[in-house]
C-alpha cells in the first residue's frame, strides 16, 4: 500500500484540530520520524460557523472550505480529513468540487457499528444542532439515531459553545457532568451507545464515566489516516 499525504482541514475548532493531529501521531506504530504519517494542516478559525449556516443565520462555509481544500492540494495533500463533524453535512458538495478525495468520518462510524456492534439498534447522538438539523448522521448511518429533546439540545449547545463552554477551553468535570445528565435522559429512551458527534465532546467523555460504549468519529478518523498514510499497524491509544 502506497503512503499518502494526509491533509487536515482544520480550524473548526483549533483544539479539535490539534486533538486529531495528536491522535494520528499517538496511534502510529513508529520507531523513527520517517515512519510517521506525512501531514499538511490548515487551521483556519475564520471559516463561517457551520451550524449558523444550516439554521439560516449565517454565510455559507462551503466556499472557504473549498478554498482551503485547494490549498491542501497545492501543498501536496492527497487525501483530506475533517475533524469537524458538522462540516460533514456538506461532504457531498465538497467532494464534488474537491481535486482530492475527502474521507467521510460518518461512513467510517457506520462501518464500525456494523463490524463491532451489529446487535445495537438505538444510538444516542450528541452533536451540534446543525448536525442534528442536517440529518448528516441518519443520512450515512443505518441504525436508529436518538437525539436529545429540545431543551437538552439547547443545554448541549451551551455546554459546547457557551462563553464558559468546551470550545472556550473549559473541559472541567462540571461540563462532563452536564453532558452525563443529558445522556441519562437518553438512556430512558433505550439507547445502547452514544456518538460523541461533536469533536469537542471527545475531550470530556469516556466509557468509564458514561458506562456505555462511546462511539468517537475523531478516533476512527485518526486511525483511518494512519491506515492510508503509512504502511504500519495501528495501536489502540485513546
Amino acid at each position: 500500500m502506497s503512503q499518502k499525504v494526509i491533509g487536515i482541514l482544520g480550524g473548526m475548532g483549533p483544539a479539535a484540530t490539534g486533538e486529531l493531529f495528536n491522535r494520528i501521531v499517538n496511534n502510529t506504530v513508529a520507531k523513527t520520524d520517517q515512519e510517521h504519517v506525512n501531514m499538511v494542516v490548515i487551521n483556519d478559525p475564520q471559516i463561517p460557523d457551520r451550524t449558523k449556516y444550516i439554521l439560516g443565520h449565517g454565510p455559507s462555509p462551503i466556499p472557504r472550505l473549498l478554498n482551503n481544500i485547494k490549498k491542501l492540494y497545492y501543498a501536496g495533500a492527497e487525501v483530506v480529513i475533517m475533524p469537524c463533524m458538522t462540516a460533514h453535512s456538506f461532504i457531498d458538495e465538497l467532494n464534488n468540487e474537491s481535486p482530492i478525495p475527502i474521507v467521510n468520518a460518518v461512513k467510517l462510524l457506520d462501518q464500525h457499528l456494523d463490524s463491532n456492534f451489529p446487535k445495537t439498534e438505538k444510538i444516542g447522538l450528541l452533536a451540534t444542532t446543525g448536525s442534528v438539523r442536517s440529518e448528516v448522521y441518519s443520512r450515512f448511518i443505518s441504525k436508529n439515531i436518538i437525539v436529545p429533546d429540545y431543551m437538552d439540545q439547547e443545554r448541549l449547545m451551551e455546554t459546547i459553545y457557551g462563553e464558559n463552554g468546551i470550545k472556550a477551553g473549559n473541559v472541567s468535570p462540571e461540563k462532563t457532568n452536564e453532558i452525563l445528565r443529558i445522556i441519562d435522559r437518553l438512556r430512558e429512551k433505550g439507547i445502547q451507545s452514544v456518538i460523541a458527534g461533536c469533536t469537542e465532546l471527545s475531550l470530556v467523555l469516556d466509557e468509564n464515566t458514561v458506562n456505555l460504549p462511546i462511539l468517537d468519529p475523531v478516533m476512527l478518523l485518526a486511525k483511518e489516516a494512519v491506515r492510508i498514510g503509512n504502511n504500519y499497524s495501528v495501536t489502540t491509544v485513546n
